[in-house]
């Protein structure tokens, strides 16, 4: 396994997949193919290659390419009052049969524009429906089966009001998010509209059928709502309505009775089918006290008090459709990328239909082993420890912990940076870490603010992990496979949180590399704008100039510069590399051991073919140079292995890698 592998690697869907998650395919309406958006990255031109792809599921058949083009739609969302905030991930692309079945629409990108496409199912041909300006956020088809309602957010006006403001200057207020721009972005709301075309020319069809707005009656607070032709209902619903963060409970209606169910496997519900007048199949996703193991479970009404377990796995199956009492199903295992499989939930039973990525069977993979543990908090977790390919009885490897969500194929982590099976093949061991519990879970917390600031509180939510991430790693110790004195830490996002805390608060680790970064004391305040500053103060964190040495003395690694000498790589977006140069500045400025990398036109996440291949390869450099003293030979990174050099030698002697 190498990194070009991996960024050569052939996608559908989103980087999601976990149960309940937007299906990355479609089925088509007489139950005999899906429809799927397949990309692949290619490190050499920087650029994506992009098709819709039918698939076949009767045996023997061959996959048809029906339209070849276009770019990524990246994934944005609305911040603190900000809209289309960029958040770096690519958006999966699911396309929509048309009811006849010969036909298919779909979002696609060219030149920065994302339009709606429409393709012949039979392969005859795909032409773009809409031409214009405006950019199309989704399309599905009218009950009428022949015109397609389409979605959109006019943003024009907006920006020409923000372009007037400019010649007078702007206000510096909320809208700024100065970690990327100079100048506000439109205040929210701004509401999305809907209207109605025709496919062929692309012209208004007249206005929105009654039928297409109306939403069927829903309990309050339900979700996951289904019902089958008999009239049984079945659906989710909180607990307590007042708690925001709070439990859910599945209720089942048939006729007159209603049955309620408040295990922790109906509390993880993420779907649910009707099989039968009085049958009802459920997905229960997996979560960090049960080990990451998602349930398949069949609830016979009348017959049984409560749903029963068919079967369980610690493999993904994501987007799951019913097809004839089985599932077509994502699937994805720890050591095999994602495929698209037919799954007999009553036996357990499943069967692959299609594998873009057929070339890994030959690919030698690592053993891949599920670690649960409970910490000295009583806290429950999961993590998957991957040694390398050739590993041997009585080797002990140096370990690299990646971080956060251990499900479905190891890939890179969360965003995707640190490669798993790439460093496994290098000869490390890799700890797949998966976040445990928040420390608010079962608080009562009304709102997302309240959640995370007893978490904050104390310092409780970093303190869980640190200890959680430790557990997992003793735990590998333990085993004999690792060495003790050569441990490294990876992390983005809430990583790159627990990187800053466990540099800190431990001393186990010897390398880190963070692609997210940072909160100090100053920047944590300026760099982000108002809207992050007003948000971190209602979290608990210090306001500018406020006493507040204790709370930075216990997080920033600013305020802990003179101390730290863990070499740390920093590889952050050009989008956000603001808020780390008060962390980068200040070790440096003390001699730390700190190298920081910029990529350009990179959000949250890095989505770059070429920028994913480089963060890959100098990640797996930069441990084995740190925790191995070893350095690869090829000139052309002899440059880097120089400033390496130059690093190592601000470390004390006693911390240096033997070479």
């Amino acid at each position: 396994m190498e990194p070009g592998d991996l960024a050569r690697l052939r996608d559908f869907g989103g980087p999601e997949n976990f149960v309940g998650g937007t299906a990355p395919f479609s089925l088509s309406p007489d139950g005999t193919k899906v429809a799927l958006v397949l990309r692949r990255g290619d490190p050499d031109t920087d650029r994506f290659c992009i098709g819709l792809v039918i698939v076949p599921l009767r045996p023997g058949e061959t996959p048809r390419l029906v339209d070849l083009g276009g770019e990524p739609i990246l994934a944005r969302g609305d911040v603190r009052g900000i809209p289309d905030l960029p958040v770096g991930s690519i958006e999966g692309v699911t396309p929509a049969w048309s009811p006849d079945g010969e036909w298919l629409v779909y979002l696609r990108r060219d030149k920065g524009l994302t339009q709606v496409w429409r393709a012949r199912a039979d392969g005859g041909g795909a032409w773009p429906v809409l031409q214009g300006e405006e950019e199309v956020r989704a399309v599905r088809w009218a009950p009428d089966g022949k015109t397609l309602l389409v979605t959109t957010r006019p943003m024009a006006g907006a920006q020409a009001a923000i372009d007037a403001e400019g010649r007078r200057g702007f206000l510096y207020d909320r809208r700024f998010w100065t970690l990327s721009e100079a100048r506000p972005r439109p205040p929210l709301p701004i509401a999305f509209v809907e209207r109605r075309i025709d496919p062929e020319t692309g012209q208004a069809a007249g206005p929105i059928p009654a039928e297409a707005t109306k939403a069927p009656p829903l309990p309050p607070g339900a979700r996951l709502y289904t019902a089958n032709a008999k009239g049984a209902r079945a659906w989710l619903e909180p607990v307590d309505p007042s708690q925001g963060m709070g439990s859910s409970r599945l209720i089942v209606e048939v006729g007159p009775r209603r049955l309620v169910c408040e295990t922790p496997a109906c509390q993880a519900t993420g779907a649910l089918w009707w099989q039968g007048p009085r049958d009802l199949l459920l997905m229960a996703s997996g979560t960090p006290e049960n080990g990451g193991v998602t349930r398949f479970l069949r609830w016979r009404i009348g017959r049984d008090a409560a749903p029963k377990t068919l079967f369980a796995t610690v493999d993904a199956w994501f987007g799951c459709q019913p097809l004839a009492g089985e599932l077509v199903c994502a699937h994805e295992t720890a050591d095999r990328p994602r495929v698209i499989a037919r799954l007999d939930p009553y036996r357990g039973r499943s069967n692959v239909v299609f594998d873009p990525n057929p070339e890994f069977a030959s690919v030698a993979m690592g053993k891949v082993q599920r670690l649960r543990w409970t910490a000295s908090d009583g806290v429950a977790g999961y993590g998957d420890l991957v040694l390398p390919p050739t590993h041997r009885p009585g080797e002990k490897h140096p370990l690299v912990v990646v971080q956060y969500q251990s499900r479905g194929f190891l890939r890179g982590g969360t965003g995707d940076e640190y490669p798993v099976h790439a460093l496994a093949a290098r000869g490390f061991a890799v700890f797949s870490f998966n976040r445990v519990a928040p420390a608010a879970t079962g608080s009562g917390a009304a709102d997302i603010d309240s959640f995370i600031r007893i978490g904050m509180t104390g310092f409780a939510e970093r303190r869980r992990m640190l200890r959680a991430i430790e557990t997992g790693i003793d735990q590998a110790i333990a085993l004999g496979v690792v060495d003790p004195d050569r441990i490294g830490i990876s992390g983005l996002s809430d990583g790159a949180a627990s990187v800053q805390f466990a540099l800190i608060h431990s001393s186990r680790f010897r390398a880190a590399a963070m692609s997210s970064c940072c909160d100090d004391p100053s920047s944590v305040h300026f760099a982000a704008g108002p809207g992050y500053a007003e948000a971190v103060e209602r979290w608990g964190y210090p306001g500018p100039n406020a006493p507040g040495a204790a709370f930075w003395n216990d997080y920033s690694l600013a305020a802990n510069a003179e101390r730290i000498k863990v070499p740390i790589l920093f590889q952050l977006p050009d989008d956000e590399y603001r808020l780390g140069l008060e962390t980068y500045l200040t070790l440096n400025w003390h001699k730390a051991p700190v190298e920081m990398h910029v990529f350009p036109d990179a959000f949250h996440q890095k989505w770059r073919p070429a920028q994913r291949l480089a963060v890959y390869e100098r990640g797996i450099d930069w441990f084995d140079y740190w925790l191995n003293g070893r350095a690869d030979p090829d000139p052309l990174k002899a440059g880097q292995y120089r400033r390496w050099d130059g690093l190592r030698d601000r470390q004390p002697v006693a911390d240096q890698p033997s070479s």
